[in-house]
């Protein structure tokens, strides 16, 4: 076997190196990845956290990017790793599309592999078009993001959050269909934008935002599984809710650590920031104990009737936020113009109908009868 690769099947060993993973200081960079799927090359790293590196990679299969997340720890055991191996392969048969072409920017694994002999175990995900970047990452070169970006921002969250929330899931072996799942597990490191290279402003709310880190594989692989019954299925989904409603206020206050008991109220920089509409939805969101939305789909509805700037909408609205809008067409991107005829239009047609109205008005006071249209033949010769 060649250091420069890493071949081996779902569970079989990859080169020795304990020590190294001890001390974190291992790197694939350059080395491929083989599973039952597909061989990968791996690239380059994209980031780091205690027990986690995230690679830019190639699947060598259909030369497409990939996404590839090492998760080690020099503790696991032997068991452990098949205890891990056992729970991804259970994952692998949830269908994220739902018998469609979207995944409405969920990055999911495609493919698991497991070692037990390095204590490492490996997910693949189809990477995004364009390069992608952790939201800490991003923020970090920006002192705050505008409110517009933010709503941008929010808007994608919440369609990807909608679908997640209401997906059918149908497990392998199993006649039982569970409703939805959390996402459990939103923060600044497991969201990731991709801006097109070709868009110098980045102010500019053109990006686009995945989701990725869901709670179901992170449990699986640090050993916190919990069964998912309805009514905590109801709470996790309210805290999706609330922590995307912390996120949102990060981003407009440019801050990387909110305190832990964070509330907007409180923060005397909250009151400098110019929307108070988007303000408001973003308090909601929070809520002191739960989200005021009953879900993602009438949250994203609100936002919607938000103005994108201020100036056009100078008081907040104060309808009720529970009450879900039939408006809004289901999981498509955010109506920015109104489909209303042009105001020429309707004056015109107004003209025309009251011309209509006042000469039936005069026939009818002359007491003539209505008589049927006629209609001259074109083109006859006598």
């Amino acid at each position: 076997m060649s250091n420069d690769n890493l071949n081996h099947s779902r569970s079989a060993p990859v080169q020795s190196q304990t020590e190294q993973i001890e001390n974190g200081s291992t790197s694939l960079e350059g080395k491929m990845l083989s599973g039952r799927e597909g061989q990968y090359a791996i690239q380059h790293q994209l980031q780091t956290r205690p027990g986690v590196r995230t690679y830019a990679g190639k699947d060598l299969q259909t030369q497409t990017p990939v996404i590839i997340k090492e998760y080690y720890s020099f503790w696991w055991t032997i068991s452990d790793i098949q205890q891990i191996e056992l729970q991804l392969e259970q994952l692998e048969a949830i269908d994220f599309h739902s018998g469609g072409v979207q995944d409405f920017r969920l990055l999911v694994p495609q493919e698991s592999i497991a070692s037990s002999k390095d204590h490492r175990c490996y997910l693949v995900l189809k990477s995004p078009q364009y390069r992608p970047r952790s939201l800490r990452s991003y923020l970090e070169t920006q002192d705050y993001l505008p409110p517009k970006v933010v709503r941008h921002f929010l808007s994608q969250v919440l369609q990807s959050l909608w679908f997640l929330h209401s997906l059918a899931l149908y497990l392998e072996d199993s006649d039982e269909v569970q409703k939805g799942i959390a996402h459990g597990n939103l923060n600044l490191d497991s969201i990731l934008i991709a801006i097109d290279p070709a868009i110098q402003n980045t102010q500019i709310a053109q990006f686009q935002v995945y989701l990725q880190d869901l709670q179901l594989w992170e449990a699986a692989i640090w050993h916190t599984t919990q069964p998912q019954s309805q009514p905590a299925f109801k709470i996790k989904k309210q805290k999706d809710l609330q922590d995307l409603g912390k996120i949102a206020a990060q981003l407009l206050l440019g801050e990387l650590d909110l305190p832990e008991a964070w509330n907007p109220l409180n923060d005397p920089r909250w009151q400098d920031i110019p929307h108070d509409p988007l303000k408001q939805f973003i308090q909601q969101l929070i809520g002191s104990e739960s989200s005021t939305f009953s879900g993602a789909k009438a949250a994203r509805s609100w936002l919607l009737s938000i103005p994108v700037d201020v100036e056009a909408s100078p008081t907040p609205f104060e309808a009720d936020p529970l009450t879900e809008r039939n408006s809004v067409p289901e999981l498509e991107e955010d109506i920015e113009e109104s489909d209303a005829p042009p105001t020429y239009f309707k004056v015109a047609f107004a003209i025309v109908f009251s011309a209509l109205i006042l000469n039936i008005g005069v026939l009818w006071m002359r007491g003539e009868p209505f008589k049927a249209p006629t209609f001259n033949q074109v083109g006859t010769t006598r």
